[in-house]
């Protein structure tokens, strides 16, 4: 499932936060790297106990707006 452009969740992953741009079933993707690269994003991950993978970007530095 690719989510809708401004409705990213957010996932905290290693201490490090993580704009999740999809999230599909382990058992659909063959070519994970392929696939992180085709929607632009700079990690994926494997999440067993989900049994999905989430294609993120990572939050690097986040702003409070006033």
């Amino acid at each position: 499932m690719r989510y809708a452009t401004g409705k990213y969740p957010i996932e905290k992953i290693n201490n490090n936060l993580y704009q999740v741009l999809a999230e599909w079933p382990i058992e659909r993707i063959k070519d994970p790297q392929g696939v992180r690269e085709w929607l632009g994003c700079d990690s994926a991950f494997k999440h067993n106990q989900r049994g999905v993978y989430l294609f993120c970007n990572k939050i690097e530095e986040a702003q409070i707006i006033e």
